[in-house]
């Protein structure tokens, strides 16, 4: 894929020099990045370094939270990039509070996700939502799922912020394989030589977790981590958690029979 470049630009320890279309669709990544800074120095237990990508659009209200637990988590071991989709709601400033900052003129999750593994020179990428927690020691349990070669990528189990005997039934099936069962707030993490190979994430409007993770399928083994990421409940409680798991069933059932992405969009509206 031809590197469109619009600007380039260089960030401290962790980050790689990056190019970024000017249309901010999928860009060719270096498997082999050579940042101006090194990344930072892997655990003694591994050589496998992991940067983490968070997509923001419209956060404050949470955000503050959020960053704060994965400061606390990540404890600087790993380079992160927050990437924000032109917010009008001060998430950028929140946001600079904590990490790295890169700003877009538009809100595209996939094409966030994709400027930011630009922006790393780590050998493993973690794409996490901004309104989800990592567990303590979320880097071991990358690494040790990485140290099977045939492992491509994979994500943790998922919990919610509240309590719910649905919820609880919905996120026991997250422990298995299978299509309906990973999405991206269960933190994806994928090798960056195959991120790059499969051209990151689709620039559509939605459904680029589940598009990208059938992707990443046909070329290797996805493991699930035994432990969880913590994310919040608001979609369900705000719409109804039955009327929630009904609609992202069909969703992705209609996304794989083939209905564009831009149409499913409409039936599934931001909620903050």
């Amino acid at each position: 894929m031809p590197r469109n470049s619009a600007f380039t630009r260089s960030r401290g320890p962790g980050y790689n020099r990056f190019a970024m279309s000017a249309s901010g669709s999928q860009v060719a990544l270096s498997p082999k990045p050579k940042p101006r800074f090194l990344a930072p120095a892997a655990d003694a237990r591994s050589a496998v370094s992991i940067g983490v990508v968070v997509p923001v659009f419209n956060e404050a209200e949470t955000l503050r939270k959020y960053m704060a637990r994965l400061k606390e988590v990540n404890r600087g071991r790993c380079p992160v990039v927050l990437v924000d989709g032109a917010s009008t709601d001060g998430s950028v400033s929140i946001g600079r509070r904590f990490f790295h900052t890169e700003c877009l003129a538009n809100a595209s999750r996939g094409r966030q996700l994709n400027h930011g593994a630009c922006c790393l020179g780590t050998d493993v990428l973690l794409f996490l939502h901004a309104d989800s927690e990592l567990p303590l020691g979320f880097d071991f349990h990358i690494r040790r799922a990485l140290a099977n070669p045939e492992v491509v990528g994979g994500c943790f189990r998922l919990e919610f912020d509240v309590e719910h005997p649905l919820l609880k039934a919905y996120t026991w099936f997250t422990q298995f394989p299978g299509r309906f069962f990973h999405f991206g707030d269960q933190g994806l993490f994928v090798r960056r030589e195959v991120f790059c190979e499969l051209g990151g994430f689709s620039p559509t409007p939605f459904l680029e977790d589940v598009d990208f993770l059938k992707r990443l399928q046909t070329v290797g083994k996805f493991v699930t981590v035994r432990a969880a990421v913590r994310t919040s409940a608001r979609r369900f409680l705000r719409r109804g958690i039955l009327r929630q798991q009904i609609v992202n069933i069909l969703v992705v059932a209609l996304f794989e029979l083939g209905v564009p992405a831009e149409r499913l969009a409409a039936v599934y509206p931001h909620i903050r």
